[in-house]
Formats: C-alpha cells, structure tokens, sequence
C-alpha cells in the first residue's frame, strides 16, 4: 500500500511538473509571437527580420516562489528613475519575502500611480529587479515582472521568475524604461527567464 501511494504521489509531481512547464512554454511562445510582430514588436526593422525567438533560460520550477506579502499601504510615493532620467511615480504596494535555492531574500512590489487610474489596470502590479547575473548572462540594466493583486488576499503571491523579461530599451534605444532601485537588487544569480 505504502508503495502505492508514494508511486501516485510521484506521478501526481511529475504531472503537475510537466503541466508547469508546458504553460511556461505557451507562455514563451506568445511572447516571441509579439515580438515578431512588426505592429508591436520593440525590436528595430533591421533585427526583426530575422527574428525566431528570445534566447530563454530552461524552465525551472523553483524560481517560482510563493511570497509572504508585508503591506506598506501608507509608504510615502516612490520616484523611479527612468532611462530618459526622468521620475515615475510608483507606491510601494507590499515588499515580498520568499526564498529561492535556500537564500532568504525580499523584493520591494510596486503599483504605477499613473497605470492605476487607467481600466484594466488597476490591478497591475511592477516587480523591476536586479540581480548578479546582470552583464552576464542577463541584460545589465536588470529585468521586470508583472503580476496581479490577488482577488483573495491571504497575505501571499506567487512570484515566477521564469516569466522574468527584459525592459524595451534592452533592444531598442528609442523606448523609455523604468530603472530598477537599488533596493530591488537580489543577491544571488537569478537563472531564470530571459537572457540578453
């Protein structure tokens, strides 16, 4: 019996594994159909041409973490600098605290006071992070994540840095992208998403 249950416990692992990475996959492919797009796409005519897909990092499960949210509803407006050297105005929503490859860490979540007054997105939510694998591996100016406040609040959300991508301006210098703060850096390598 015992060695039944551990044998669906593992098929019930191994499903939900491939299930996650078959949705990162589509998710992959939505994103490289947008960029071949000569309507959306950020890249410049010269490179779309000859465009084929983002080079990605391979999926890996435990850079999806779920989060414990500190709310910090009443934190005085965050000014971000832009690559134009202009400020955004951003209010602080949460700073989430979760652990990847046994590092503890926290990562500040923010809310566009100028995205918040617009229909659809008054649920969106802006992670602009940095972390060691910037000039390396991944683009130097760091990476972003979306997400959504969550409908049920239970004071988590789930973060998937393999959805981590890069800000417009890493491909073309004509876009104006938010630079993440200092306080958004993440010590440790995040080998996740996309590579530049």
């Amino acid at each position: 019996m015992k060695k039944l249950i551990v044998l669906l416990l593992w098929s019930a692992i191994g499903f939900a594994q491939n299930n996650y990475t078959s949705k990162i996959t589509k998710h992959r492919a939505e994103i490289n159909q947008h960029f071949k797009d000569a309507k959306k796409s950020p890249l410049p005519k010269k490179k779309l041409k000859n465009f084929k897909t983002l080079p990605y990092f391979k999926i890996k499960p435990n850079y999806k973490v779920k989060a414990k949210l500190n709310y910090t509803f009443n934190s005085p407006i965050t000014y971000i600098k832009n690559t134009a050297g202009k400020n955004e105005a951003y209010e602080q929503y949460a700073l989430a605290s979760f652990t990847i490859n046994g590092e503890k860490m926290d990562l500040p979540i923010y809310q566009s006071l100028t995205l918040k007054g617009k229909r659809g997105y008054e649920n969106y939510l802006f992670i602009p992070f940095t972390d060691n694998s910037n000039g390396k591996t991944t683009y130097s100016g760091g990476r972003y994540l979306d997400t959504l406040i969550p409908e049920k609040p239970t004071g988590y959300i789930i973060l998937d840095f393999n959805k981590a991508y890069n800000p417009y301006c890493a491909y073309n210098p004509k876009y104006t992208c938010p630079i993440p703060p200092k306080k958004n850096h993440l010590n440790i390598s995040i080998s996740a998403g996309v590579k530049y």
